[in-house]
């Protein structure tokens, strides 16, 4: 037998170098379970914004003593039925508005009062649909400051921001010369006073943006209320409303909040809580 022949035989015979038992596989150390990424409660994000991705590479928080936009103030999981999706919750559906209701309960909580009587902002984020197909199940909540439209920076967490001297908790405000509503203290110069926040029904944003008389109406019975007034025909000669809705983007993430204050003609410089008929008297 050649030496080529001896070397076919003694590799289908099986036999192995010493020390082997010829089967490669079983001796490798198992291969870890890959791990599903998931973002940090308690993280505040640049002031710049930031993309989420679903990975840890587009996830670049900051500490929340520098400058920042977003605190991520909660992160849950998804369970049962809606973790069993094959994708996260879609936009505009009934999960996204249970979502933003669970969030908006537990932001409450989180700034000790509620979190619309305040200067702030509150959204939920979600996996990818790429992150949500290996597993991602997460979704997380998060508040920024909002003086006027945007996020502003801010070095500190909003934790109990509306608890004691509340100095984010809406009030009176003036117009610059973009018309952009100004935050003052209600014994500097102003015309509009926030009132409350009501709740819109579900349904078609589109239908609910244009019923102006019914959102101004709703408006004005805060401001009766604010003003310790009765609800009654008068309200339209005391005082206008100014008022904000979701836009249709918010709406279809599930924020249904109408945010009221009162409007005057003229500048006022103390507030009208509880003021009666001489804070707001007929026209």
């Amino acid at each position: 037998m050649t030496a080529v022949g001896a070397l076919a035989v003694l590799l289908t015979a099986g036999c192995a170098p010493p020390g082997t038992d010829g089967d490669l596989v079983d001796d490798w150390p198992a291969m870890a379970q890959p791990q599903v990424w998931s973002p940090v409660e308690g993280d505040c994000h640049g002031p710049s914004g930031y993309v989420i991705r679903d990975d840890l590479g587009g996830y670049k928080p900051v500490s929340c003593t520098d400058a920042h936009q977003w605190e991520t103030f909660r992160v849950a999981a998804f369970t049962g039925e809606q973790a069993e999706r094959k994708s996260p919750p879609p936009v505009g559906g009934v999960d996204r508005r249970a979502t933003f209701d669970e969030c908006s309960a537990e932001a409450d909580k989180f700034v000790g009062g509620s979190w619309r009587d305040g200067r702030l902002g509150l959204r939920v984020l979600y996996p990818t649909a790429q992150a949500w197909s290996h597993g991602a199940r997460w979704f997380r909540c998060e508040l920024a400051q909002v003086d006027t439209i945007y996020p502003v920076d801010r070095k500190e967490s909003l934790r109990d921001a509306l608890t004691g001297a509340a100095p984010l908790a809406r009030g009176c405000y003036r117009t610059d010369v973009e018309f952009d509503m100004v935050p003052v203290a209600c014994d500097k110069a102003h015309q509009y006073e926030y009132v409350g926040t009501w709740f819109a029904p579900n349904g078609d944003w589109a239908e609910f943006a244009v019923r102006e008389n019914t959102i101004h109406k709703r408006c004005l019975s805060l401001v009766a209320k604010f003003a310790g007034l009765r609800d009654d025909s008068t309200m339209p000669y005391r005082s206008g409303t100014s008022y904000s809705i979701p836009d249709r983007s918010e709406w279809e993430e599930g924020d249904r909040g109408v945010v009221c204050h009162l409007w005057l003609d003229r500048k006022l410089t103390r507030s009208v809580k509880g003021a009666g008929a001489k804070g707001l008297p007929m026209n």
